[in-house]
């Protein structure tokens, strides 16, 4: 029920070292609920995150990935982790441009244009928000979230999450939305606790 290109558990269990030694020992809680939305269509690419998470939580080995697909970026929003590399590809049969403006931690920069089966690797190497664009296709918009741990997950259309894998603790949990000024985010605190289930509902409505 949670929409990604890896599923989250597994992107967050594979890039974080010590959440998975955690998890073997059966010491790790999971953070679930849902979504509703007023004043838009539906919950679908709400990203529903950590704010912070003590340690140091590695980036994955493997390029998280960005496709272009049917001209538009795919998945629509790529949460990942400070210093994940992402591979942009293009599966549609003609030419695509991977460009970002001036943005929350990065500045603008024009990664080129390419075809079909080719792709381009970028390393986001600081925390911050990206909007993806394409100067062939105007109309195309992606979103990339670089987040200081992998404790995070992107609801689709029913707005159900889940977060596996975290360890103990009180943490501080929010949302975040790609279409910011028309949806007010949110944050709740909550505690985990080790083998159990925390749950946490948002309802957000419609910047005024």
């Amino acid at each position: 029920m949670i929409r990604n290109v890896m599923p989250v558990s597994v992107f967050a269990l594979a890039i974080a070292v010590g959440a998975q030694a955690l998890a073997a020992d059966g010491d790790t809680g999971v953070i679930k609920g849902s979504i509703s939305v007023s004043g838009v269509r539906s919950p679908e690419n709400v990203l529903v995150y950590l704010e912070q998470v003590p340690g140091e939580w590695a980036p994955p080995k493997d390029p998280a990935e960005m496709d272009q697909i049917k001209l538009s970026f795919t998945p629509a929003v790529l949460p990942i982790v400070k210093g994940t590399t992402v591979r942009f590809l293009n599966s549609d049969p003609i030419l695509h441009n991977v460009f970002w403006p001036r943005g929350k931690g990065y500045s603008t920069r024009n990664l080129g244009t390419w075809g079909k089966g080719a792709s381009k690797n970028y390393t986001f190497s600081k925390l911050g928000e990206i909007v993806l664009l394409c100067n062939v296709h105007p109309e195309m918009e992606g979103h990339i979230v670089v987040l200081q741990n992998p404790f995070f997950a992107v609801v689709d259309k029913e707005g159900v999450y889940e977060i596996k894998n975290v360890p103990p603790g009180k943490y501080t949990l929010k949302t975040w939305y790609t279409k910011s000024k028309k949806l007010r985010s949110k944050k709740a605190e909550v505690t985990v606790t080790a083998g159990g289930e925390t749950e946490q509902d948002f309802s957000l409505s419609r910047r005024r």
